[in-house]
């Protein structure tokens, strides 16, 4: 009796620890995607090609990939494999997009981040595998940003990369001039300066004490000695995000607007240390400083409008500039964003697209897209890419990744597959609410049709009953005639 019990209870426990580990096993699958045409992101290509992945990794690919017999098998017959697309700056899928403080540092997004927004969802039906979510431009400092995968139940689950990059606004902020930002920025450093050495030189005293030392340096050498003591812990929350980014530790997203901003944007940068982890966000107007940005060898990510339109003041003629167009010339590495004002612009893929239809070479078109923002965003070894090693965050795509026709079948990130368009619940009501419209418009009609035939049944029926009421009181108007005459043929 109490063997039985014993294995009952062994049973149950196995049962259960097979249960619990059913997501960890899924997660750590082998999966090999069978007869794919391979496009990476320069466009090269292989056709009736395996990829096998292992723990989340690309570990081989190519023709002749002899797949495990214990592997989940996906054939892509007939379909193409393409990296994730990586959107390198949004400020979606948060509370709110911009905070009030002009100068916020100390802010992370981490705390205001949903993973229930739509926008996570929309990312996947998207393509888009990689996002980094930061506070938008409505300020001067920004608080931290994020890099995130679009699926998970909790932000810790979504981070790929917590804590990226500060966002620097050189000028826009709502109630603020060109002048009193660039002064309020000028403040923010210079503030931060005496802090940090003001700390420093503390720190060195604090050192001495230990040791059992006077201090016998004055507070300039105290305060240069002391830098070197320094840790994060021993500054305030207001200061440690700002001195992480003068020391290389953090990256920065410079906002410019406009041409005039170009030059005030790097030379803050190089002053304060942080120039060689900088990206600068740029507005289509941005493009005419575009000297500006090739000396200072970094990339930059492009306003989603693509275009540039401005009128000539002699002429009157309206003038149009393809802006990516400008920095492929210049061959400054360059990443896309979609753009929300159009219905087309909102897809990565199709903001590539446009890329190509200007005349921008397609490998060039498809890195902006894949491998440059990954890239931007420290990840440059492990996304955007289709390559030995590389997470296997990839796309099945119906067809050619910048063709109108295509659509994304299935999304796979860390070898997991995280969408499939079959099962897509959402677009499946939205396409059948559409058939639905079309069957209730048919029933409508017919309703119609079958009114107007029980009008026209009624019309007829009241015609024949008035006809019939005619025919008798015809009828009795010529009885009464006929007992008229009999009464006076009997008189």
């Amino acid at each position: 009796m109490t063997t039985t019990r014993t294995n009952r209870s062994l049973t149950t426990l196995i049962g259960l620890a097979t249960c619990l580990g059913l997501g960890a096993q899924a997660r750590a699958q082998d999966v090999a995607i069978t007869n794919a045409r391979v496009i990476d992101s320069k466009g090269a290509e292989l056709k009736d090609a395996t990829i096998l992945v292992k723990d989340g990794r690309i570990v081989e690919i190519g023709p002749k990939v002899k797949v495990p017999y214990d592997a989940t098998e996906i054939d892509a017959k007939g379909k193409v494999v393409f990296p994730g697309m990586v959107l390198a700056d949004t400020s979606e899928g948060m509370d709110r997009a911009n905070e009030s403080v002009p100068v916020g540092p100390y802010l992370n997004v981490l705390d205001s981040i949903d993973p229930s927004r739509l926008f996570f969802e929309e990312s996947l039906r998207e393509g888009h595998t990689t996002l980094h979510v930061i506070q938008g431009e409505d300020a001067v400092v920004t608080g931290l940003g994020r890099v995130l995968h679009p699926i998970g139940m909790t932000v810790s689950e979504m981070t790929v990369r917590g804590e990226t990059a500060l966002r620097i606004v050189t000028a826009g902020k709502r109630g603020f001039d060109r002048v009193k930002q660039r002064a309020l920025l000028r403040e923010t450093f210079a503030e931060l300066t005496d802090y940090v050495e003001g700390v420093a030189e503390k720190r060195y005293a604090e050192e001495e004490k230990k040791e059992q030392r006077e201090v016998t340096v004055p507070p300039a050498k105290a305060r240069e000695l002391g830098m070197k003591l320094l840790r994060p812990g021993d500054l305030d929350d207001k200061h440690r995000n700002l001195w992480l980014l003068t020391q290389g530790k953090l990256d920065a997203f410079v906002s410019v607007p406009r041409a005039q901003d170009a030059a005030f944007a790097v030379q803050l940068a190089e002053e304060n240390g942080f120039l060689a982890r900088t990206t600068f966000v740029l507005g289509t107007e941005a493009h005419k400083a575009v000297a500006v940005f090739k000396a200072a060898k970094r990339p930059v990510i492009l306003d989603g409008t693509l275009y540039h339109r401005q009128r000539d003041p002699l002429t009157g003629e309206e003038e149009e500039t393809f802006v990516p167009a400008v920095f492929a010339a210049a061959k400054i590495p360059f990443a896309l964003l979609p753009d929300a004002r159009g219905i087309g612009g909102r897809y990565l893929w199709y903001q590539a697209a446009r890329c190509v239809r200007e005349g921008v070479d397609r490998a060039t078109a498809l890195q902006a897209i894949t491998s440059v923002p990954a890239a931007i965003l420290g990840l440059g070894e492990r996304k955007g890419e289709i390559a030995k090693g590389r997470d296997a965050d990839l796309l099945i795509l119906s067809g050619d990744p910048l063709e109108i026709t295509t659509t994304v079948e299935q999304v796979l990130i860390g070898g997991r597959v995280v969408y499939e368009r079959a099962k897509d619940y959402r677009l499946r009501m939205l396409n059948s609410g559409a058939q639905d419209d079309d069957k209730t418009s048919d029933e409508d009609k017919k309703s119609d049709d079958d009114k107007k035939s029980d009008d026209d049944k009624t019309s007829d029926g009241d015609k024949t009953s008035d006809d019939d009421k005619t025919s008798d009181d015809d009828k009795t108007s010529d009885d009464e005639k006929g007992d008229k005459s009999d009464e006076q043929g009997g008189k």
